[in-house]
């Protein structure tokens, strides 16, 4: 157990201790992936677009790929760039309204993906090593919670915004 939590009790040692485990599996898939990515020219943030472009084969605006990537629309578009400047995405303007732009991928990067589609399996299979389906399930169950936690406050926050 960790020095600074073995006097809590457990009502607050567990709290804690999961709040920063949660950052700490965060950070290291970050880092583990962006490692397995870096010989494709490629990072997480590029791999999270290519992968709703998947998601939504008909393609995504760029407001609503940001909204669900979680960024700002200039981060956005200089992932885009990068991304068009490969030949893997292109961006289509909307023929009922020019100043909206669809994303969608291009047939050059359907092999990319397959590709990133293997090397995310295989780190999923290290990181969940050793753990039995029961504990996967139970696991997932909690984070589904905290996530689904973590968005009521941010629902809140909005509503009281308003």
């Amino acid at each position: 157990m960790r020095k600074d939590l073995e006097n809590l009790p457990d009502a607050e040692m567990y709290p804690k201790l999961l709040a920063r485990l949660i950052g700490e599996v965060s950070r290291a898939w970050r880092y583990e992936m962006n490692r397995a990515l870096r010989p494709l020219g490629l990072n997480l943030s590029m791999r999270q677009v290519l992968v709703q472009l998947q998601r939504n084969p008909g393609g995504l605006m760029q407001a609503e790929l940001a909204r669900n990537l979680g960024i700002e629309g200039p981060t956005l578009v200089r992932l885009l760039d990068k991304l068009e400047e490969k030949g893997w995405i292109a961006r289509i303007v909307a023929t009922d309204d020019r100043r909206r732009k669809y994303s969608v991928l291009t047939p050059k990067a359907a092999e990319q993906v397959r590709l990133l589609e293997s090397l995310s399996e295989d780190l999923r299979s290290s990181m969940m090593a050793g753990l039995t389906t029961q504990q996967l399930d139970q696991c997932s169950q909690a984070m589904t919670r905290i996530r689904d936690n973590l968005y009521g406050l941010q629902d809140g926050r909005t509503e009281n915004q308003e």
